[in-house]
């Protein structure tokens, strides 16, 4: 299988709540090494596509020369600093982010050589502007069925210390009935859902008819909304257990990145939202992007603890 992943690379500073510093690369490159770890470095391929800072480029490249299934031609050097973010944690999930850096976003003539090819297509919002809504529009049109939108930082702002903020800007509602799938965490949907009586409510006022919804939950696991059989229909997945919480970072897209792969396997909502859950559990126990060689352990251990 083919599955190109939109967004931003980010130059990660993580400081996790009383442990340890963690440097990484993050933002889309946490699909991208859960995706890596997944997939059949023989038969599948991965395309990220990304701007990359010049201070990064050398090692970065380095690192991606040494995954066989990952492509380069969807990183766009640029002559400048890498994005990079700062996530100080104040308990084990919550947590102050800086923004430093941004790169602008991506444009329609940089993404489309990367669609074609796609059976899926993540787009991942890791800094709300990673590409225009013209671009993602038109995205829509050619592969709206392929089509896994993460909303993320879609709905942060950022000051002028480049710290993120909450907020829901103008036509942030727009980009939700664009994709066939659209993944958003509990607060992301609070924002979003102002007015709505409820999930099936929300998905009424806001989804089409076959777009399947996923809200994530941290340690209350995955509700899943989508239509069937003229009727909205509702799905809980539990929060699993794990050995030990190590890193919360990268949760949501080690959860995007299981679920497409999943789903692409097997065309079934129900597998690829368990499956995702554990890819997710799993990530709980590795630092930043730097362990990610452990992922197919943890999620052993996580299906251990947890026995259907």
């Amino acid at each position: 299988m083919n599955i190109t992943v939109i967004g931003t690379i980010n130059k990660d500073l993580i400081l996790p709540f009383r442990d340890l510093p963690i440097e990484s690369f993050g933002g889309i490159f946490y699909d991208v090494s859960v995706l890596s770890r997944l997939l059949d470095p023989e038969k599948d391929r991965i395309v990220p596509v990304s701007y990359i800072g010049e201070d990064i480029a050398t090692n970065f490249q380095a690192i991606v020369s040494k995954m066989p299934h990952v492509a380069q031609e969807g990183l766009i050097p640029i002559p400048e600093k890498n994005h990079k973010v700062i996530l100080e944690y104040s308990t084990p999930e919550k947590r102050l982010e800086r923004s430093l850096f941004p790169f602008p976003p991506l444009s329609w003539a940089q993404i489309e050589p990367h669609v074609a090819g796609a059976d899926m297509i993540i787009v991942n919002l890791i800094c709300g502007w990673d590409l225009d809504f013209d671009a993602f529009t038109k995205l829509s049109d050619l592969a709206y069925d392929r089509l896994y939108l993460d909303v993320h930082y879609l709905l942060m702002g950022r000051d002028e210390l480049g710290r993120r903020i909450p907020e829901k800007p103008p036509g942030a509602a727009e980009w939700l009935n664009r994709s066939k799938f659209v993944q958003m965490n509990a607060d992301e949907y609070a924002l979003l859902a102002a007015g709505s009586r409820n999930e099936v409510d929300f998905f009424q006022r806001h989804c089409r008819e076959d777009q399947v919804l996923l809200l994530t939950r941290g340690r209350e696991g995955v509700l899943a909304v989508y239509r069937r059989e003229e009727m909205v229909a509702q799905r809980h997945f539990p929060g699993l257990r794990v050995p030990r919480i190590i890193d919360t970072t990268g949760c949501g897209d080690a959860f995007g990145a299981g679920f497409v792969v999943e789903y692409l396997q097997s065309g079934s909502l129900a597998a690829a939202a368990a499956y995702a859950n554990r890819v997710a559990a799993a990530k709980l126990t590795l630092r930043g992007t730097t362990e990610m060689d452990k992922l197919p352990e943890a999620m052993r251990q996580v299906a251990t603890l947890n026995p259907s």
